[in-house]
């Protein structure tokens, strides 16, 4: 004769309870009542390296903490929470031994090996510079960045490439999961044009392990515009920039405003505007809307005029993108006076 249907099922649940509550005291054993906390995290080549132990009560209080480095005793005592060490060269392992006798929890032990790498950030703001300028490009605000990370990370005693390493980014304390992952060690962004300076971070994991890493605060540049002569057979003159005046000898004259630090997207979509003013007044040429005016002496007479240039970004998010120049010019003076100085 079968057993009632309930019976069994009845019977089915007391086994997964007995089984789940093995399990519930399994891990309940297994739990060890203190926590290890390691500051920095990830460190670097000889570096400190503070280790904190902290649990539940005040049983820490009266237990014998022993620390071991490398095999080695290194601090002993009742209440001995904290332990401080200095990492090894690049890839060589402290491994931490810790040893707590307590009177009301026994003997309870922990491992922590620690492995000292390195995380490098490199980054390129994406910004007007003149062509074979030998400066770095300055980030203004608004503006696109790349930042790419170099980790040296070293285990089994090699290096181990980037593209087996997992990259997670984060811009000003926010993740940035559509750019992380295995081998992502690039990442860009376009700042915002309301903050001074633009941060990124990055973690770095070796499979599950946390192994370095790193963060920089980028500030941003207010943009500039500097004048130079443009020589109709050798073009634009960019070794030196014209001074805040000049003598114009010859009977013409060409200046260019080349514009810093202003956004490449925006110059390369037309985004920036120039507007020249000579002696107070609203002046153009042919190719004024590019950067470009031609002066020429009329008459006989002498005097002095400032030439003027102001550069603004249009782009609705990079409005703050403006630079202003000036330029005092001689003219009628005698054929001797040199073009670049009074």
């Amino acid at each position: 004769m079968h057993k009632p249907l309930n019976k069994i099922l009845f019977a089915i649940g007391l086994m997964l309870v007995a089984a789940s509550a093995a399990h519930a005291q399994s891990l309940g054993a297994a739990i060890d009542p203190v926590q290890y906390v390691v500051a920095p995290e990830t460190p670097g080549p000889n570096q400190t390296v503070q280790i904190e132990v902290q649990g539940i009560g005040s049983f820490l209080g009266n237990a014998t903490v022993t620390w071991s480095e490398n095999g080695k005793v290194a601090q002993s005592g009742v209440g001995s929470r904290d332990f401080s060490f200095t990492t090894g060269a690049l890839g060589t392992q402290t491994k931490i031994h810790v040893v707590i006798d307590s009177p009301t929890e026994g003997t309870l032990t922990h491992d922590i090996t620690i492995t000292p790498s390195l995380v490098d950030l490199v980054w390129e703001a994406d910004t007007t510079v003149p062509p074979f300028y030998r400066g770095k490009a300055l980030y203004s605000a608004g503006s696109a960045i790349k930042v790419v990370a170099f980790p040296t990370v070293i285990a089994g005693g090699a290096r181990v490439p980037s593209d087996n390493l997992s990259f997670q980014w984060s811009h000003d304390d926010v993740s940035a999961p559509e750019q992380s992952g295995t081998g992502d060690s690039t990442f860009t962004f376009e700042g915002s044009e309301l903050q001074s300076s633009e941060t990124a971070a990055v973690d770095v994991y070796y499979g599950a392990s946390k192994v370095g890493s790193a963060e920089v605060t980028i500030p941003a540049t207010s943009p500039m515009v500097l004048l130079y002569d443009k020589d109709p057979l050798r073009g634009l003159l960019a070794d030196t920039a014209l001074p805040d005046a000049i003598s114009m000898n010859a009977a013409e004259f060409t200046v260019e405003a080349v514009p810093y630090y202003f956004a490449n997207s925006s110059a390369q979509n037309g985004a920036l505007s120039y507007a020249w003013t000579l002696g107070g007044s609203d002046t153009t040429g042919p190719d004024s809307a590019q950067g470009i005016l031609t002066l020429r002496q009329t008459g006989s007479g002498a005097g002095s005029a400032v030439l003027g240039v102001s550069v603004q970004n249009n782009d609705n998010n990079k409005l703050v993108q403006a630079a202003q120049a000036a330029l005092q010019i001689v003219f009628g003076q005698s054929s001797g006076t040199s073009l670049f100085g009074l």
